[in-house]
């Protein structure tokens, strides 16, 4: 099984970060979920990765990862759904 750290050294890798989108859970969003550029990744770590939002680096660790897609909507990685 292809891990959500080697999707995004692959999109970094191979300089297509811009095309897609990531979805997390993100508790108090709405749904829980966030979903971010994937242009403002930073690094990717052994247990997750790193973003800039408003000018602040966060860290994302994979478990949080529901959903990589392109901008277009055809998904790259999808995780079942978690609850609401």
């Amino acid at each position: 099984m292809v891990t959500i750290r080697e999707i995004l050294n692959k999109l970094k890798w191979t300089n297509r970060l811009h095309e897609c989108e990531l979805v997390y859970i993100s508790r108090g969003e709405p749904n829980n979920e966030k979903v971010i550029d994937l242009s403002t990744l930073v690094e990717v770590c052994k247990n997750g990765f790193t973003y800039v939002e408003n000018g602040r680096e966060k860290y994302i660790p994979y478990h949080r990862v529901i959903e990589i897609r392109t901008k277009d909507g055809r998904e790259v990685f999808i995780k079942r759904k978690v609850p609401h």
